[in-house]
């Protein structure tokens, strides 16, 4: 091996490393409990502030020293950018600037890390990558939950579920879904480190049972199931037609359920009618949307300690509400209908991709289960333009891989588009004699084999 060589093997070694450290970084692991124990988010906090300036240069860098890859994301970055940049205009009707201006620069940061994730790894070094750093974050909220109890598990409201390295068990059930459905992609892909994954799997599943979190489990069950019916449908279209069908039947069944018999599904995700005190948030939040229902308050500025229309609904419901525990409620308020329906576009597109590149993306199915799992989570959770959160992270990542370039087919290299493609000439046919009395011995064709962007 070469000098030339073995700086690039070095370079993509720290290149990696400080990829796991950021993902890590974005999972906000011990961050909550211990830098952050009352959730303001660094705008209170001078060392939150300054611990991630780092982080937001390096993502940046990261994404310069791939850009030829990132620019190949051009159609997600573009969807993508136009929700940042709307979040980014809000600052000049926020009514809390300075907290917009700030948080726009995050959520910049976060979005263009998940890009790069999309544009720099294939489906296999992605999916292993994400299961490495979920293996770490698991093996230490085991670590946290059972040598340090009074860090790793609750002991309010919620004593005895576990919440390991995050502040909340929400936040422990969350995450670990989004390890176990990575794990799952990454056995499936790297049939070499299999047992390894499904360990890691394993690991991730128990966490989701010790939080207690009926929601997580629900949410593991959805991804999963998505993820084998995926499997099952590139068998053939008779299976992926049965699969539809099924599919549609549960969807119906559970639609007709909601609205003949609520309770029943109330009483299985271990909620009530109010789903915990969260209609009266949203009944709340969508008078005070009613204001500002194009443009919002400014992005992250709507749940502020001095924001007024926030003091009027804590004030009516009675406690601190700290967010809406709704995506969409929390983007209405936060950048308008204008906000939503961009959101909403890229989603769509995403979504629609999936299905006309079904089985196509190379990543064991991981961009759908992640989305699907993402979608169902937005309902309760304000995960959407979450800055320095790796669902969001995740998010991206997963809808610029639905949205970008196909990775090239295992028999051969990506095709050119039809408009840049060589005309082929046909050249005139030729006569040759026949062979007398013996043939040429063939000779040994050598093909090349394709290789997968990465």
């Amino acid at each position: 091996m070469d000098a030339r060589s073995d700086r690039l093997t070095a370079v993509s070694l720290m290149e990696g490393l400080i990829t796991l450290g950021l993902i890590l970084m974005m999972s906000n692991a011990l961050i909550g409990p211990v830098l952050d124990p009352d959730q303001t988010g660094g705008d209170s906090n001078a060392i939150l502030r300054l611990m991630w300036l780092p982080v937001y240069a390096a993502a940046g860098a990261l994404a310069l020293l791939r850009a030829p890859h990132m620019a190949r994301m051009w159609l997600p970055a573009l969807l993508l950018g136009a929700l940042v940049l709307w979040a980014a205009l809000s600052v000049t009707w926020s009514i809390d600037p300075g907290v917009s201006q700030r948080r726009a620069i995050a959520v910049a940061a976060t979005t263009l890390f998940g890009l790069y994730l999309a544009a720099r790894y294939d489906g296999r070094s992605l999916a292993e990558l994400l299961a490495a750093s979920f293996l770490i974050l698991a093996l230490g909220s085991y670590a946290v939950s059972l040598a340090l109890p009074s860090l790793g598990v609750h002991a309010d409201v919620n004593a005895g579920a576990w919440r390991g390295l995050w502040y909340e068990k929400n936040q422990m059930g969350a995450t670990m879904v989004y390890g176990a459905l990575t794990c799952a992609a990454a056995a499936a892909l790297s049939p070499g480190r299999r047992l390894l994954w499904l360990a890691t799997l394993a690991l991730c599943v128990g966490l989701i049972v010790m939080t207690q979190s009926k929601t997580s489990l629900l949410a593991l069950a959805l991804g999963l199931g998505l993820g084998g019916g995926l499997s099952l449908m590139n068998r053939g279209p008779a299976a992926a037609v049965a699969l539809i069908w099924l599919g549609v039947t549960l969807s119906a069944a559970l639609a007709g359920l909601y609205i003949l018999a609520p309770e029943v599904l109330f009483d299985a995700m271990g909620k009530d009618s109010s789903l915990t005190g969260r209609t009266d948030i949203w009944n709340a939040v969508m008078r005070a949307a009613e204001a500002r229902p194009v443009e919002g308050y400014g992005f992250a500025a709507f749940w502020t300690d001095e924001s007024t229309p926030a003091k009027w609904i804590r004030h009516q419901l009675g406690w601190t509400v700290p967010t809406a525990h709704s995506g969409w409620m929390d983007l209405m308020v936060q950048l308008g209908a204008v906000g939503v329906g961009l959101f909403a576009l890229v989603l769509g597109a995403a979504f629609l991709a999936a299905l006309a590149r079904l089985g196509r993306a190379g990543d064991g199915g991981w961009a759908v289960m992640l989305l699907a799992v993402f979608t169902l989570q937005i309902l309760s959770e304000s995960f959407i333009l979450a800055h320095n959160g790796l669902p969001w992270v995740l998010a991206v990542t997963a809808m610029a891989r639905l949205l970008g370039p196909l990775p090239a087919r295992a028999d051969g290299p990506a095709r050119m588009p039809r408009s840049f493609a060589r005309p082929v000439v046909t050249a005139a046919p030729s006569y040759e004699p026949e062979p007398i009395g013996w043939a040429e011995e063939p000779r040994p064709v050598f093909g090349r084999r394709g290789l997968a962007p990465a």
